[in-house]
């Protein structure tokens, strides 16, 4: 068999004993197995380790649960230059129904969707984004609102010598800006030190991309702004004559 070096440390020291002794025997499912060769794959939400055996031994291992001539997946590669999309058509005219063909771009979007909107993990990020981006709109709303009732009998004096509303919108969401950008910054450098944190522990494939991260500043910019909407009406329902 060969061995993923990505593997958990559970596994035992496979790589290092094969690296000694060019091979190495151990048991899986109670039955002998020697480990011939080493590839790199990592680990994933819904493996711990990878091994990798002809379909024979794979039957001999599992003869219990496994019957032969059952296929979980097949992979097809085409030639160079050949069009994807007309051979999906004929494979999905040809094969049966309950067989699905996907090309490699479809087949990696059918497993994030699974893992994002079919299992618990998919669940645990999504409620973190939405509890994080609440609690983040209340914070900044706090300190805008407190910024605004702070600087009252300014933004009052200015209203009276005959500012409009929309000035001082424009102030409050330049202040809404420039938290949203002094908050990203450190968030962004300790979110990318978690990813690698939670990587080295857990040997989970996961990084900090150049998407993700733009659309997380985009959404701290809105949420920023609908703070900055919601700290204004103070200033808008305030009255020069009260305030003095």
């Amino acid at each position: 068999m060969l061995f993923d070096r990505g593997s958990r440390k559970e596994f035992g020291p496979v790589d290092k004993l094969f690296q000694k002794n060019k091979s190495v025997t151990t048991e899986v499912e109670v039955r002998s197995i020697t480990v011939v060769g080493l590839f790199q794959l990592g680990v994933t939400f819904g493996s711990d380790g990878t091994l990798v055996t002809s379909d024979l031994n794979f039957l001999r291992i599992f003869s219990a649960r496994r019957q032969a001539g059952l296929i979980d997946i097949g992979l097809i590669k085409l030639k160079p230059g050949v069009e994807v999309a007309p051979v999906l058509a004929t494979l999905r005219a040809v094969l049966p129904q309950d067989v699905r063909v996907l090309s490699k771009q479809e087949y990696e979007d059918f497993e994030v969707n699974y893992w994002n909107g079919s299992t618990p993990i998919g669940f645990t990020f999504t409620l973190g984004v939405v509890m994080g981006f609440l609690v983040g709109t209340i914070i900044v709303y706090q300190v805008l609102y407190t910024d605004v009732a702070d600087h009252l009998s300014e933004y009052a004096t200015l209203k009276a010598i005959g500012y409009r509303d929309n000035y001082f919108l424009s102030l409050v969401f330049q202040s809404a800006l420039i938290l949203a950008t002094l908050g990203f910054l450190p968030g962004f450098a300790i979110a990318w030190s978690a990813y690698a944190l939670t990587r080295s522990a857990t040997l989970l494939p996961l990084f900090m991309r150049v998407e993700r991260s733009l659309f997380v500043l985009i959404l701290t910019m809105f949420m920023c702004f609908i703070s900055g909407v919601i700290a204004i009406r103070k200033l808008r329902e305030a009255d020069p004559a009260d305030v003095f």
